[in-house]
């Protein structure tokens, strides 16, 4: 390497170290337990096969006859979720007591979860919050962090013994309506943000909740897939204007993206934070909902906003 590359990159380097050494400095907040729930695939092998552990597949049937962890039972994610009134909704609490039983899980059991797409185990997670249950880790990169960190994938399917699990009420401390976005439109509390986790394309096609701030869903993450590390995710949310303190009512086209970066922000120590499970696609079909679009741009038709 030639002398003035290196020297760009030492620059850079400290441009980079300062940036994060300013940043941090300026952050006061105080977050929560960090770090919990969001586990490396290297761990996973302590966890296969261990007593009161169950894990986890969240691909679809097909994927999962295919392959999988050895052990792991198969819940894809469309039976965590109903489609009334709208698609991808929190499922209710007797068809979650069914599912999990049947699963061989119950109450005291330690969930560990993957998935294939970065959103599937985050949505179980944030599921398990509405219905009190802390029980949950999820595999950081899903199973193509789990391929690459060299496990042996199987099709055979385990035996289950089924288990005896009791949902306890929801929690909706973790829940947001319509009527409360459109209560922070109407009338803003300073503290409250909406943060849309849709992308810029999305915004500028079909609109966003008036005051939104946008951040993008894919931003919480690196490049192989996995999340943003906890320093990262605080300094890039703090530059955003987005505080522990806040009180952060997220939501996507169908609320499947805002699971993974309540799932993200949760294990860097943020509580304070609700789901618009209707999200965009039950706020744009409203058609007495305002929207807000970039200067210039028509509004989108009800057939679009859908």
């Amino acid at each position: 390497m030639s002398l003035k590359k290196s020297a760009k990159k030492l620059i850079a380097l400290l441009i980079l170290v300062i940036t994060v050494v300013s940043v941090t400095a300026c952050n006061t907040s105080d977050y929560a337990e960090s770090g919990k729930i969001i586990i490396p695939a290297k761990e996973l092998e302590s966890y296969i096969g261990a007593d009161n552990v169950v894990i986890v597949d969240m691909q679809s049937e097909e994927n999962y006859a295919a392959a999988h962890v050895e052990g792991a039972v198969n819940i894809p994610v469309s039976d965590i979720m109903i489609n009334v009134p709208v698609q991808n909704m929190l499922t209710s609490k007797s068809k979650l007591q069914k599912l999990l039983s049947a699963n061989g899980i119950g109450n005291d059991t330690v969930m560990v979860v993957y998935d294939d797409n970065n959103m599937s185990a985050s949505r179980l997670f944030w599921t398990m919050l509405m219905y009190q249950n802390h029980n949950v880790l999820v595999v950081d990169g899903g199973l193509y962090a789990i391929q690459a960190a060299g496990y042996t994938l199987t099709g055979d399917v385990p035996t289950i013994t089924p288990a005896e699990y009791t949902a306890a009420d929801k929690d909706e401390t973790w829940l947001a309506s319509m009527a409360d976005v459109q209560n922070q439109v109407d009338e803003p509390d300073k503290n409250t943000i909406l943060l849309d986790v849709r992308t810029d394309a999305e915004y500028y096609q079909n609109g966003k909740v008036p005051s939104s701030v946008m951040f993008d869903y894919y931003d919480n993450f690196y490049s192989d897939g996995t999340f943003k590390n906890i320093e990262t995710t605080r300094i890039n949310y703090m530059k955003a204007g987005i505080k522990p303190e806040n009180d952060i009512i997220l939501y996507c086209q169908t609320s499947m993206r805002a699971a993974a970066v309540l799932l993200r922000l949760y294990d860097a120590g943020y509580r304070n934070m609700r789901i618009y499970d209707g999200a965009y696609l039950e706020w744009s079909s409203n058609p007495n909902n305002p929207i807000d679009l970039p200067t210039g741009i028509a509004a989108p038709t009800n057939k679009d906003a859908s």
